[in-house]
C-alpha cells in the first residue's frame, strides 16, 4: 500500500481504494516516538493485516510483524550469566532500562547499580544514550523480561580487600564521611 497520511498514533496507507491503520506500536519492535520517524506520507510499504473489522470499516495492519521477532533473536543470544554491552534507553525512579537489540531491553534495578554508592535514583550514575556493560541476571522470555546488574559487571570490590589491604598494611585514603560513632 501507500502510505496517504500521519497522524500522532500512525499512519493510513491506502490499500487500493480502501484504508488500514498501521499503528505506531505496529511499525517497529523498537520504540518509535513518532510515526515520520520510520515512515513518509507517499511512501510504498509492504504490511501485514493484523485484523479486519467489517462492521466499522476498520483494517489494522502490522509492518513489524514482517520481520523477526528481537525476542526471538535475545533468546538464542542472551543466557543468565553473560556479560552484555548496551545503551541506557530511560531510566526510572526504580532503575535504568537498557536497550540490548532493539525492541529489547534490560532492567537494571537501582539495587544492582552500585557495590559501594547509595544510589536513590539512577539519573545519579547513569545518563540516557550512555553506553554500559552489564551481567545478565536473569532471562524470562515468556514475560519478555531480562534483569541485569551493573554491579556484577564491575566485580564485588570485596573480593579483592584481603589482597589489597592486609591485616596490618597502613593504608592513607581520603574521609569520605563523619557520624557520632566513627
Amino acid at each position: 500500500g501507500t502510505v496517504r497520511s500521519l497522524t500522532d498514533f500512525g499512519a493510513f496507507v491506502d490499500l487500493g481504494g480502501v484504508d488500514g491503520l498501521l499503528h505506531v506500536s505496529d511499525m517497529s519492535w523498537a520504540r518509535v516516538a513518532k510515526p515520520e520517524d520510520v515512515v513518509k506520507a507517499g511512501d510504498t510499504v509492504e504490511v501485514k493485516v493484523l485484523k479486519v473489522q467489517g462492521e466499522k470499516k476498520k483494517i489494522s495492519l502490522g509492518l513489524k510483524q514482517l520481520q523477526k521477532d528481537p525476542w526471538t533473536v535475545a533468546a538464542e543470544t542472551i543466557k543468565e550469566g553473560d556479560r552484555v554491552r548496551g545503551t541506557v534507553a530511560r531510566l526510572a525512579d526504580f532503575g535504568a532500562f537498557i536497550e540490548l537489540l532493539p525492541g529489547v531491553d534490560g532492567l537494571i534495578h537501582v539495587s544492582a547499580l552500585s557495590w559501594s554508592k547509595k544510589v536513590r535514583k539512577p539519573s545519579d550514575l547513569l545518563k540516557v544514550g550512555e553506553l554500559v556493560e552489564a551481567m545478565v541476571q536473569s532471562v524470562d522470555l515468556s514475560a519478555k523480561k531480562i534483569s541485569l546488574s551493573l554491579k556484577q559487571a564491575v566485580g564485588d570490590p570485596w573480593d579483592e580487600v584481603t589482597r589489597l589491604y592486609p591485616v596490618g598494611a597502613v593504608v592513607e585514603k581520603p574521609i569520605t564521611s563523619i557520624a557520632n560513632f566513627g
